[in-house]
């Protein structure tokens, strides 16, 4: 087979090229514009169906192996909710520094959007399931296996509340522990007893704090301090403090009462309210080793650079030492003013088996 060619002039490809690079970006446009049409009508648009299949895909089902019990022969399979609906993000929270808060539920906003709409628990060597009961209208978030794995402890998230219930391991009956609603702002595990006989949970505080008032008028100016003669480079974060009314508001909902939930029923309080962010029961269930959340506050850096305190207390509330302080860290891992080095002090704790307390700290 006889294939011609014909030679076209340089002058001629390069008018072409040229005549193509012009009329590219037309083309191009005609996409931008409709975007930004649909923009100016300020409303939520469906997605492509393709995008909308992945979106929407399952993934809730999923089953990993997670939440053993204590004897290895069984595990929890997690069935999260699908991906929820406009109301329940579109649910009013507040935003303090990184951290959403449900105002209504006095809980995380997690909690409220990403709970789980089933528990089922899996033997490992039969895969038998026993569905463990969620109260209707609720999701479920923070189970928690009894030492010796009879009972799984969590949080019913209500519209309106939190409750710590407790399960029956074997038949997946269960029940709430008491009619006061949990506070799981900073703090949202559960944690048991050593014997089993009861759950540690941090709960609305009774009586609280009154709840801060916005002042009417502004009572200040908006006033930003760094150290003074060093240069503090400033990234940009998505949430900060704003005002000395949303300090006060971090502060009410951040303090909750550590409690122990006999699974009798009857409720002890421990120590007196705080901001508690982590709770670790020693093995024999004497001594708590508790985070709390230290003052002051910044306006430059978000919640997880505030400063906190190591606390060891007695299993009735009565703070005995603090075993580490971490200072509020407002500069960067990058910038050139002064940072305290964390590392050079206690940190990375954990109880031994048998008693006491190890904890890494660096070598001078």
């Amino acid at each position: 087979m006889t294939r011609s060619t014909s030679r076209v002039p340089s002058r001629l490809l390069r008018a072409g090229a040229l005549l193509m690079f012009l009329t590219l970006p037309l083309g191009a446009q005609q996409p931008v514009d409709a975007a930004r049409a649909l923009l100016a009508q300020e409303r939520f648009v469906t997605p492509p169906p393709e995008v909308a299949r992945l979106v929407t895909a399952p993934r809730q089902q999923n089953t990993v192996l997670t939440q053993q019990s204590p004897d290895r022969r069984r595990f929890l399979a997690l069935h999260a909710g699908a991906l929820g609906n406009e109301q329940q993000f579109a649910k009013p929270h507040h935003y303090f520094g990184g951290l959403q808060v449900d105002y209504r539920a006095n809980r995380a906003r997690t909690l409220t959007t990403r709970g789980s709409s089933m528990l089922e628990i899996v033997d490992a060597t039969t895969a038998g399931r026993t569905r463990v009961e969620i109260p209707s209208g609720a999701t479920a978030s923070s189970p928690s296996w009894s030492p010796d794995g009879s009972q799984l402890a969590f949080l019913a998230n209500f519209d309106d509340a939190s409750y710590v219930y407790v399960a029956d391991a074997r038949t997946g009956r269960a029940r709430r522990l008491s009619g006061r609603a949990a506070l799981p702002v900073l703090d949202t595990s559960l944690d048991w007893a050593p014997d089993g006989s009861g759950v540690y949970a941090v709960l609305v505080p009774e009586p609280r704090m009154p709840m801060p008032k916005e002042p009417a008028a502004a009572e200040g100016p908006l006033v930003r301090m760094t150290t003074p003669g060093v240069k503090n480079k400033t990234p940009t974060y998505a949430s900060l403090l704003g005002s000395p009314f949303e300090k006060a508001q971090l502060e009410y909902y951040a303090t909750g009462q550590l409690a122990r939930l006999s699974t009798t029923g009857a409720v002890q309080q421990v120590g007196t309210p705080a901001m508690i962010q982590a709770v670790d029961v020693a093995p024999d269930g004497q001594h708590l080793r508790v985070t709390v959340l230290a003052k002051p506050f910044s306006y430059i850096v978000p919640l997880t650079s505030f400063g906190t305190e190591e606390q060891l207390w007695t299993s009735d509330g009565r703070r005995l030492s603090t075993l580490a302080r971490r200072p509020l860290r407002e500069g960067s891992a990058n910038d050139d003013g002064t940072r305290v080095a964390v590392d050079t002090g206690r940190r990375s704790f954990a109880w031994y088996p048998g008693g006491g307390l190890a904890y890494l700290l660096q070598d001078p």
